[in-house]
């Protein structure tokens, strides 16, 4: 998959051909952000009012040994952004697999800088977010470990946004970790930290279904996966159901 990368200092980039041009057409996630849980809530609760959303995964094909991956993109991300296994579980010939989600943002930072295809990202710490309220947090490294300070609104309306302060561990330091933005305690987009610098995440996200290898909260590589599908809820709808043929999906929608 080919994408064009700058600076996230100089801006942000739209991905490339095959799956980030397809990105461009948002559905409810383009919205507003989605929590998400695996079975149960993996946030202690959801904001009130919140619209649950789930999609159940059939494999009705001969593909066995792989997971059923729910994963996010967005048409515009910083450009050393990696795309996170939000969800995945295994799931073989003729079962199922259901997720389900709320409205729910955070930040996240790990402790692994090293970004590749296949690390798996652990958050030491999740702290609610949202567009408007507490859309801004400042990044810390206080004595061998990261911290998030308080949240506040000084950010942009619309984005989520982190500031990485002068003692934060860059590129080259064995310290470097990650920071990125979540949804109900799961990593969804993460970047490896920088000194003194800043970064913006605009959520605009898309849901896509897919099989692959990668586990929940792992990095992927998105051309490693089988057949990813967007998943775009039509108004008023709120659940859905992929099945996966081994050549194709087709997905339907429910309220």
């Amino acid at each position: 998959m080919k994408e064009f990368r700058i600076s996230r200092r100089d801006g942000f980039v739209a991905l490339g051909a095959g799956l980030g041009a397809a990105l461009l057409g948002a559905g409810p996630a383009g919205r507003a952000a989605a929590g998400a849980r695996e079975g149960v809530s993996r946030a202690s609760s959801a904001p009130p009012g919140a619209v649950g959303y789930s999609i159940t995964i059939l494999n009705n094909s001969a593909l066995d040994g792989m997971n059923a991956i729910l994963f996010q993109e967005m048409p515009v991300l910083p450009s050393d952004a990696v795309t996170l296994a939000w969800m995945s579980k295994m799931c073989h010939p003729s079962t199922t697999v259901e997720y389900q989600w709320n409205i729910d943002y955070n930040f996240v930072w790990g402790q692994v800088g090293a970004l590749v295809p296949g690390t798996q990202f652990v958050a030491g710490q999740t702290l609610s977010a949202d567009l408007t309220q507490n859309n801004l947090v400042t990044l810390s490294y206080v004595k061998g470990g990261f911290e998030f300070g308080p949240t506040s609104s000084s950010g942009k309306n619309g984005s989520l946004i982190i500031k990485e302060d002068n003692t934060v561990p860059g590129p080259g330091d064995q310290d470097q970790g990650s920071v990125g933005i979540g949804m109900s305690g799961a990593g969804t987009f993460v970047v490896p930290t920088l000194t003194n610098a800043s970064v913006e995440f605009d959520p605009k996200p898309t849901y896509w279904v897919a099989f692959g290898s990668f586990e929940s909260s792992e990095v992927m590589d998105v051309s490693e996966l089988t057949t990813p599908a967007q998943v775009s809820y039509p108004a008023g709808m709120t659940s859905a159901k992929a099945v996966f043929d081994g050549k194709e999906w087709s997905i339907s929608y429910g309220s």
